[in-house]
């Protein structure tokens, strides 16, 4: 399939097309897993990176409750989400960055008000990328115990 080195050193699962481009990850956190990895050579897990940072960015309850709570309506602005989390204003700010860093929510100015908003679109796709990598696990998993 490939040269394989570093992380991914085991069997890689079929490669699936993953396309969340405007999901984020600070540089320290990138290297952290996988190195700075050699000048114009693409790391070795690159392909499974988007939808990592998806799991992350859905990895805690806060922000699945905020997804929850935007979901109910078109939009809400910020004091809106506060109210219904056991959160203080900056934790749920943090949150709510997270979720906008990964295209998961938008944020929507009018004026001085600024609304927040899912998009469903970005979580389609997410979790198409999602079930296709599991079907793949699976598949690799039927196959193999069949040989």
């Amino acid at each position: 399939m490939g040269e394989r080195n570093g992380c991914c050193d085991q069997n890689p699962v079929d490669q699936v097309t993953i396309d969340l481009a405007d999901v984020s990850v600070s540089a320290a956190e990138d290297t952290a897993h996988h190195g700075p990895g050699p000048k114009g050579h693409q790391k070795c897990c690159d392909h499974f990176d988007p939808l990592a940072r998806g799991f992350k960015a859905l990895g805690h309850p806060a922000r699945l409750m905020i997804l929850q709570k935007l979901s109910s309506q078109n939009s809400h602005c910020c004091g809106d989400i506060c109210s219904t989390l056991p959160l203080a204003q900056s934790t749920v700010s943090q949150h709510l960055k997270v979720l906008r860093e990964c295209g998961f929510i938008h944020l929507e100015t009018a004026g001085q008000q600024s609304r927040y908003k899912v998009d469903f679109d970005r979580l389609d796709q997410f979790f198409g990328a999602n079930s296709a990598f599991f079907k793949g696990l699976h598949d690799r998993s039927l196959k193999n115990h069949a040989d």
